[in-house]
């Protein structure tokens, strides 16, 4: 299994407002995505994002990472990184 880590800054308020436009918008696409297992969407509550999307094979992770780098995010999201990591265990 791999992981897609992706890492945002914005303004607190604006993420966690956002949750509705995750709800509608991007679960549907990410639910979808071949070869998804797994995929959690968090905040720290000071304006930083963690979200971890994982996957049954590299290649549909490295399909999906490729995806995240070139995705349109709303005005107040910054993408920081998106990396590819190898899943040593998931439950």
């Amino acid at each position: 299994m791999y992981a897609v880590v992706i890492r945002e800054t914005g303004p607190r308020e604006a993420i966690e407002g956002g949750a509705e436009l995750l709800n509608a918008s991007l679960l549907p696409r990410v639910r979808a995505a071949p070869g998804i297992i797994s995929a959690s969407f968090m905040s720290d509550g000071h304006g930083a994002t963690l979200n971890v999307l994982v996957f049954d094979t590299e290649e549909a992770a490295r399909a999906a990472l490729e995806l995240t780098r070139s995705a349109p995010r709303p005005g107040f999201l910054q993408l920081e990184s998106a990396d590819l990591n190898l899943v040593l265990a998931h439950f």
